[in-house]
Formats: structure tokens, C-alpha cells, sequence
């Protein structure tokens, strides 16, 4: 549908709505309330977004069951909806995991329970995101979408046995009900971010590894590091050998020279 029959439609569709004053009235109450609500929601602290970090310390043993335990933790409390988000654990040089959840304000408080009484608690901080003004914009987006809708679906009533205007009524609301199912998609996802935390979770053992750690992990790499070095050394002198070929060369010249120039005696 080009732009002149799209905004064509869309001032058809008010003109036919001016025309029906009564379902005009019924429409602007409502949304008089709505806005009233999500004014005074705005101005508190209802709709802010919080996202949760925790850092601890464990045993390298005692990483991998404390990650399993989270996340199993996180699997089984479906009374505050826990959702695993992301996860991974890794056993190389430095055994560490991290895990993401969003879960009910009540659920994360548990897993960071659970966190700190396997382990010691390095660093824990929050950050809040106020979702106020975008909730309130998504809200007025929505009310506008179900007003033009259900003027479409009055003229679509109206259009009778005209089949051009049935059709590009048809037409606009198949294009209304799309971005109408978008703006309520992005609804949830902000209302989602309100009603439940984030919580990102890191599992490390750097501060109790075993004394032996370090020393196995060196022994481990001194071939790596045998070779390393060596082509290090091999590549320090391809860069020095060209400069040590050209001091011989010249050093004798630069000598007999210099010998040259001292011996030549000086005129009175």
C-alpha cells in the first residue's frame, strides 16, 4: 500500500469516527484512567528495572557443584518464575563460571543466598534503570492502536457492499493488528523487567587455589614456553643480524679513517 492510500485511509477512518461521537466517549474515559494510573506509578518508584551482581570465592573443588547447584536452584523455583538466562563454566587455566537469571525479587534473594553460604562474597552491587517514561509511551501507543482499530473495524461495517473501500479497510487492519501485536510484544518485555530481577552470577577460585596450582600450571606450559621462547630469540636476532653484518663491514673503514684524519698534520 503506497503512503497517499495509507494516510488516505487513516484520515477516512478519524472522519468516520467523528461521525460516531457515542463510541468516542466511551474510548476517551478510558484513557483518561490509564493515563491517570501509569502518571502516578511514574512519579514513585514502581517501575524500575534492577539488575544484580554477585562475585564469590570458592574452593577450584567446589566451582563446578556450586555452579550445578544454582542452576538447578534456578530450574526448581517455578513460584518465582526463575528463568536461565545464560551459563557456562570453564576448567582451563582458571576454573570459573557464570550464570545469569531473571527471576521474582523473593527468588533472586534466595539464590544469592544460596551463593553466599558456599562461598565468600567478593564483591555484590545493583544498578536500577527507571523504565517510567517508556512503559508510559508504550501504554499511550497501545491505546492509540486499539482506537484506530476499532474505528477501522466500524468502517469496515460501514463499507457495506462497496468492495474497493472493504478492501483497503481490510488491508489497514491486517497493517494495524501487526504493529499492534509488536507494541504489545514490547509492553511485556518492559512490564517483564519490572516485575522480575536480573541476577548474574560469577564463580571463581582464584583466591583459594591450592599451592600446587601454580606450579602444575607452569610445568604444564614449559614446552609452550620453551618454544616461545626459543622463536623468540630467533626472531631478536633476524632483526639484529643485518645491524651486527653492517657494523663489521663498516667498523674497520670508519677506523682507518679516523686514523686518517688524526695523523693529517694541520697548517700553520
Amino acid at each position: 500500500m503506497n503512503t497517499r492510500l495509507y494516510t488516505g485511509m487513516r484520515l477516512l477512518a478519524v472522519a468516520g469516527m467523528i461521525v460516531l461521537a457515542g463510541c468516542g466517549g466511551k474510548g476517551e474515559s478510558g484513557g483518561q484512567s490509564s493515563a491517570a494510573r501509569l502518571e502516578g506509578k511514574e512519579k514513585g518508584s514502581e517501575f524500575l528495572a534492577y539488575e544484580h551482581n554477585v562475585s564469590v570465592d570458592t574452593r577450584e573443588a567446589q566451582v563446578r557443584p556450586l555452579y550445578e547447584k544454582v542452576v538447578a536452584a534456578c530450574k526448581a523455583d517455578t513460584e518465582n518464575g526463575c528463568l536461565l538466562l545464560d551459563s557456562s563454566i570453564d576448567s582451563g587455566r582458571y576454573v570459573h563460571a557464570r550464570i545469569s537469571m531473571r527471576a521474582k525479587p523473593a527468588g533472586i534473594k534466595k539464590l544469592v543466598a544460596l551463593v553466599a553460604t558456599e562461598g565468600d562474597v567478593t564483591s555484590q552491587g545493583t544498578k536500577v534503570e527507571d523504565l517510567g517514561r517508556p512503559v508510559l509511551d508504550s501504554k499511550k501507543r497501545l491505546e492509540m492502536l486499539k482506537q484506530y482499530q476499532a474505528q477501522l473495524q466500524d468502517l469496515e461495517k460501514r463499507s457495506g457492499a462497496n468492495v474497493d473501500a472493504l478492501i483497503k479497510v481490510s488491508k489497514e487492519l491486517a497493517t494495524v493488528q501487526v504493529e499492534l501485536e509488536q507494541a504489545t510484544a514490547a509492553n511485556a518485555l518492559l512490564m517483564q523487567r519490572i516485575d522480575t530481577d536480573l541476577l548474574n552470577v560469577a564463580i571463581s577460585a582464584e583466591g583459594k587455589q591450592s599451592f600446587w596450582r601454580p606450579v602444575k600450571r607452569a610445568l604444564g606450559n614449559f614446552t609452550e614456553n620453551l618454544s616461545e621462547g626459543v622463536a623468540n630469540a630467533i626472531t631478536a636476532m633476524a632483526y639484529i643480524l643485518p645491524w651486527l653484518v653492517a657494523f663489521v663491514l663498516l667498523f674497520p673503514l670508519g677506523r682507518k679513517g679516523w686514523r686518517r684524519l688524526r695523523g693529517t698534520p694541520r697548517k700553520m
